[in-house]
């Protein structure tokens, strides 16, 4: 019983990532500089994907926390 809930949230995580993936490649891919044509994510250095990789580590550990906190 426990095998399959566990499966169930995984599933829905895996899911629910992989929608959130892909608005955010939308919505990067749909804004373009009017001057030049590039988009916004071929304007994005090293250190802001650095950032970015960051917060996401940083909510992980947060959520991770917050459910410790929850058993």
């Amino acid at each position: 019983m426990k095998d399959s809930g566990r499966t169930g949230i995984i599933l829905a995580g895996m899911i629910g990532g992989a929608l959130l993936g892909g608005v955010f490649a939308w919505l990067s891919s749909a804004r373009t500089d009017e001057e030049d044509g590039e988009t916004a994510l071929e304007t994005i250095g090293p250190a802001e994907y650095f950032q970015l990789g960051i917060g996401v580590l940083t909510l992980a550990r947060q959520f991770q926390s917050l459910l410790q906190r929850k058993l």
